[in-house]
């Protein structure tokens, strides 16, 4: 995501790390959340919006 400025895209429950899933699908859109730590590192996500 880094080439994209940290930006995802889209993606549904289950298809990234279940401490990303917890977040986006769970906690408020369009609030900063975090730091939240994967094997890969450190984030702070923001959800910009959620369908379903």
């Amino acid at each position: 995501s880094g080439n994209r400025g940290g930006d995802l895209g889209e993606f549904r429950r289950g298809q990234i790390v279940k401490a990303f899933d917890h977040v986006v699908f769970k906690k408020d859109v369009l609030k900063v959340h975090g730091p939240v730590k994967t094997r890969f590192g450190y984030h702070l996500i923001k959800t910009l919006y959620r369908n379903g």
